[in-house]
């Protein structure tokens, strides 16, 4: 049983060892290139937010909220390359960069790296 906590803890461990920065509050991303937020109820991939990425990771609710605040802001009033996250980091895809916030240059590396790789 001891052999077996040990192992698991190592596991908790690995990514810190690896050097994995942690995303904040309640964005994670499922994979390289894409960042979700579950509170905010969206997905991103470095082309903006992606309406099938919201809704392979986190349902098809969360789907059908992105798409009625796109619609009730008419998709020529939404942009889709330029986003805030709950935990207040602002993405700009065409940019190719997650700053601290929307009033900050200050590059915010782990939301970066997490969406553009870099």
């Amino acid at each position: 049983m001891r052999r077996v906590a040990t192992i698991v803890g190592l596991c908790i461990v690995c990514p810190l060892a690896l050097g994995a920065q942690q995303l904040k509050g309640a964005v994670f991303s499922p994979k390289s290139g894409i960042v979700c937020d579950k509170k905010a109820q969206f997905c991103a991939d470095a082309e903006g937010i992606s309406l099938a990425y919201t809704k392979e990771y986190l349902g098809e609710t969360a789907e059908r909220v992105m798409l009625e605040r796109i619609n009730s802001a008419g998709k020529a009033g939404y942009d889709l390359t330029w986003f805030a996250l709950s935990n207040g980091v602002d993405c700009k895809t065409q940019l190719k960069r997650c700053t601290v916030n929307k009033h900050s240059d200050k590059i915010d590396a782990a939301h970066t790296k997490a969406l553009f790789g870099h």
